[in-house]
């Protein structure tokens, strides 16, 4: 017998018989519906199915649907598409632009140019796609040419009401991946409306949630390139020791160990700003992929490992986060790990922030008996003639989270356990406020990371006071914020940091 396996469909609904005749064909084809939804004031021909059943039956249910017009298998995107093209001062640049879109039998709708206004490198366009297919193909053969920007789209005959909310969806959520194929855009669809369908459960305002993804998407876009920034500390911790904190747009902090025998980064950042990264780097003489000894990962959440796969150092992490970013789910290992939101705030994130993750890594060991406080001492190496152990977390923000410790050097890094918010910049802190406001909270076990917590701090506290003997302070190198020092219960920056910009 066949194992069942779940599969999802996406079904237009051009009239009130529709819904009733698509359910009777998956029901016939002998598939289970395991979820539906439908919801006619936010799109009136769209609905979302998720069924089990074995293969045979799912390939006879997607033929079915596909011959009597249900099944999407493309996305259509409306007819109507507006936007605006950066025109050099060439001659010849209006008729070539022109032709591109008879080229496609795109009908104009307006045209605006004037290179005596008050933009006069900008031409504004409204075209109407008779073959809205097309929509896409358009756009990337006008974008080989010239700079472009799409105003937005609009359903223009097809839809005279306003919604078709999907479909319009669909082609922004294009536009911020860079045309990402049908098949990822139409499963990406099939994961929003389960936001959808679970915030309304919730009380939510569902659109606006959806709405904030596509804002959190443009925001990662907007801040590569000539937009990107970062917030760097450059710490001398001995003579043979140097710490670099590197707080990007937005996700967490990027920490390189820099000694003559080894080069250690821990954590990477998202992977959109590799090539951000690099750049970075090279400008504080770090090298580019080839530059480092050894990536540790503290745990699976994509700015903080979303680069990893970039890099050709040998890559060390807990076994819980590797089973995290095999699974593509941040609450795997975690009573949560079935929650609709949780994965799917793993799936929109890890493609807006272009998750690249390492072929294979290196696991840490299990626990031995050597401990740390409250927590098992799984590995060690050194730097700069300093022991760095790593320390195995309880779980309580994500399982297989981990630390890494140097009493020698004076710090302690706390992935996202114990955070420096109160000095991130605003705009860091309204985008990591989205994820809290999704899935409510980002600990996956919000009572157990209390405990671990004030146990961290514990641990932090006794190694202070033997630093403090010596007239030395324990480093907090936070998962997000600065690297910090604790000044009457309060993290407080060791050093301001200064802000680079690509030259």
């Amino acid at each position: 017998m066949d194992q069942d396996r779940n599969e999802f469909f996406i079904i237009r609904i051009p009239d009130t018989g529709s819904l009733l005749d698509a359910v009777r064909i998956i029901a016939s084809s002998g598939l289970t519906i395991t979820r539906c939804h439908f919801n006619r004031s936010l799109d009136p021909v769209t609905a979302f199915f998720s069924v089990s059943g074995d293969e045979k039956a799912c390939t006879n249910g997607a033929q079915a649907l596909l011959k009597d017009g249900y099944l999407q298998t493309t996305v259509t995107y409306p007819n109507n598409v507006r936007f605006t093209i950066i025109v050099p001062e060439i001659p010849g640049t209006l008729h070539k632009i022109l032709t591109i879109l008879n080229r496609y039998n795109a009908e104009i709708s307006s045209l605006s140019f004037d290179n005596r206004g008050r933009y006069p490198d900008t031409l504004h366009v409204m075209i109407r796609i008779l073959n809205p297919d097309k929509t896409e193909e358009i756009i990337r053969a006008i974008k080989a040419e010239y700079k472009v920007k799409i105003d937005g789209y609009d359903c223009g005959d097809s839809c005279d009401d306003g919604t078709l909310f999907y479909v319009r969806y669909a082609a922004r959520v294009s536009e911020i991946l860079d045309g990402l194929e049908d098949p990822h855009i139409l499963e990406l669809l099939h994961q929003f409306s389960h936001i959808a369908q679970q915030l309304t459960e919730y009380g939510k305002e569902y659109q606006d949630v959806l709405e904030q993804i596509l804002l959190n998407g443009k925001r990662l876009k907007e801040t590569t390139g000539s937009g990107f920034f970062s917030d760097v500390q450059k710490i001398s911790l001995t003579d043979d020791l140097t710490l670099y904190c590197f707080q990007l747009p937005g996700g967490g902090s990027v920490f390189v160990i820099d000694a003559p025998d080894e080069r250690v980064m821990i954590d990477t950042g998202y992977g959109i700003y590799h090539e951000d990264v690099l750049r970075m780097f090279a400008s504080y003489g770090l090298g580019g992929t080839d530059g480092f000894t050894r990536i540790i990962l503290t745990h699976g959440d994509t700015d903080h490992c979303g680069a990893a796969g970039f890099f050709h150092a040998p890559v060390y992490t807990h076994e819980g986060t590797w089973d995290i970013i095999k699974t593509n789910n941040r609450a795997w290992g975690a009573s949560t790990q079935d929650l609709v939101l949780e994965q799917v705030y793993t799936v929109m994130i890890n493609l807006f922030a272009r998750m690249t993750p390492p072929a294979d890594v290196n696991l840490f060991p299990c626990a031995g008996e050597l401990k740390r406080g409250d927590f098992p001492v799984l590995s060690s190496f050194t730097a700069g003639g300093c022991t760095f152990e790593i320390l195995e977390g309880h779980g309580g923000h994500q399982h297989g989270l981990i630390y890494v410790l140097c009493k020698e050097a004076g710090v302690l890094f706390t992935s996202d356990t114990i955070l420096n918010l109160k000095h991130l910049s605003p705009e860091r802190s309204e985008y990591n406020n989205f994820a809290v406001y999704l899935v409510t909270t980002v600990n996956v076990d919000p009572d157990l990371v209390k405990s671990e917590r004030k146990a961290l701090i514990k641990l932090a506290n006794e190694i202070e006071s033997d630093l403090r003997a010596c007239d030395r302070r324990l480093l907090y190198c936070c998962g997000h914020g600065p690297v910090s020092v604790m000044q009457n219960g309060e993290l407080t920056p060791v050093i301001k940091p200064s802000t680079y910009y690509h030259q």
